[in-house]
């Protein structure tokens, strides 16, 4: 679907000195883009660990990973998002805190660092953005990219890298064909992220787990 609002977004971005492609995040406005989405996976995890769950501040390793192709689409790793300082890093930390937190899969859930034995959450953001191309016909794309390793003192109980990419064309795709630029990038961002740990939270429940008895079904996102 064209969607104009969109559209005349991006030829007003180029008014006023974005580049001709439209790919960057040229004009920030104020009051646009709203808070982010809450990412809301609905998981009900069907095991309970008597552990508490520590998850760490996320690295931010993006700009290493500029231009690299993510989820096997034409779409890369970019410099683009709507927030400012660390808010991406904390964005995620916090939808990770929230969406475990719900899962009842641990016993808490806490982000400060504990003085109890504990698991340990680390999450590196390979890529966490949104890109815009075209002038005319604008197509946005949010694209996440983290790698989380499950910790148990030393040991790794996880160790695993999940790539996903919505666009504003896309059936995950929960925004309006009305709106801003910068509020569909931040909606097909918050997008990505939820359809990402949507994949993430059974692997999370089958980590905690261990191994499952030959012939038993495999845990799956609703």
């Amino acid at each position: 679907m064209m969607r104009e609002s969109l559209i005349f977004g991006c030829v007003v971005a180029l008014m006023l000195g974005a580049s001709t492609s439209c790919n960057r995040a040229a004009v920030r406005v104020p009051g646009t883009a709203g808070t982010f989405h809450p990412t809301n996976t609905g998981f009900r995890s069907e095991h309970r660990d008597d552990r508490l769950l520590y998850i760490e501040f996320p690295v931010d390793s993006r700009e290493a990973h500029f231009g690299e192709r993510v989820a096997a689409t034409r779409w890369r790793g970019c410099r683009t998002d709507t927030f400012w300082g660390d808010a991406a890093p904390r964005i995620i930390r916090d939808e990770l805190a929230a969406e475990i937190g719900a899962s009842g899969l641990f016993s808490q859930v806490v982000i400060e660092p504990p003085q109890s034995d504990h698991l340990t959450l680390r999450t590196n953001i390979r890529a966490f953005c949104s890109q815009v191309i075209g002038i005319f016909f604008v197509r946005v794309a949010g694209i996440t990219s983290l790698e989380f390793s499950l910790l148990e003192g030393d040991a790794a109980l996880l160790d695993d890298r999940l790539d996903r990419v919505v666009t504003d064309a896309d059936d995950e795709y929960t925004g309006s064909s009305i709106g801003f630029i910068k509020q569909a990038m931040r909606i097909t961002m918050s997008d990505s992220l939820r359809e990402l740990l949507r994949e993430f939270l059974p692997m999370l429940q089958a980590a905690v787990r261990g191994p499952l008895p030959d012939g038993a079904p495999k845990p799956t996102a609703p």
